[in-house]
């Protein structure tokens, strides 16, 4: 089974831009987040509040696509003790009209498919859309992931992941590693639900994300419902296609 590591980033991520109205002209399609190719930007991992490794990103492609969506590929690798590479990802940021999405793929939480190992796995996402015009106090639509697991045509159990209630909270100053960071606050809830064998089974937690008007994803926290601390991304790194070639 390929290993990934990913919140509703992540997360989400796991990233995508907030805009102010004001500033619209100064983001497009062509160039959603601020990110041109070969920008790499990198997240410290926390578990518990504890760093646990780092998240390595790089712009490798922008184009259209047949429907005349522009699509940001770049690829994601999780590097553990001496920055050696334990996962290696790709995924997309799509941007048409005035929304950006982010790819239903970050919301993938692997520890809910440790029990399937060896089994195979059809995804159908709701890719998580930022509208362009985004507003403090508005609503935003959810995001999804649905996992089929079968094995040799049969199915076995339906899972599904979903990024739901979420809401732009306010604006806030973030510093982290990288500078400091005009971002919108936006929280949602992210919910896994599964039947093991005839058995519902449900996981939540909220979550806290800060975007950046030309930076993307500044910082992300995941809390269990007691309240404690579970994954979480900071920004710690980002450099320009320019700095990113000087390695």
């Amino acid at each position: 089974m390929k290993n990934t590591y990913t919140f509703a980033v992540a997360m989400l991520w796991c990233a995508v831009v907030q805009l102010l109205p004001t500033r619209v002209a100064a983001q497009n399609c062509i160039q959603p987040l601020g990110l041109a190719k070969n920008t790499e930007f990198v997240y410290q991992v926390t578990d518990k509040g504890r760093p646990n490794g780092t998240l390595s990103n790089k712009v490798v492609q922008q184009m259209a696509d047949e429907d005349g969506v522009y699509v940001t590929t770049f690829k994601s690798a999780r590097l553990g003790k001496g920055n050696r590479p334990e996962t290696a990802e790709e995924y997309k940021i799509r941007c048409s009209g005035d929304t950006v999405y982010l790819d239903a793929m970050l919301l993938l939480r692997e520890q809910a498919l440790k029990a399937f190992d060896g089994k195979d796995f059809d995804y159908t996402p709701v890719h998580i859309p930022y509208p362009l015009q985004m507003q403090v106090g508005q609503r935003l639509p959810d995001g999804k992931l649905g996992v089929r697991v079968r094995s040799s045509n049969i199915d076995i159990t339906n899972i599904t992941m979903v990024a739901t209630n979420r809401k732009v909270e306010g604006r806030e100053t973030i510093s982290t590693p990288a500078g400091a960071f005009d971002c919108f606050k936006i929280t949602y809830q992210y919910v896994v639900e599964l039947d093991a064998m005839g058995m519902p089974l449900r996981d939540l937690f909220n979550v806290e994300e800060y975007f950046s008007l030309e930076h993307g994803l500044i910082k992300c926290q995941f809390t269990t419902k007691r309240g404690k601390k579970a994954k979480g991304l900071e920004l710690i790194t980002k450099k320009n296609p320019a700095q990113a070639l000087q390695k």
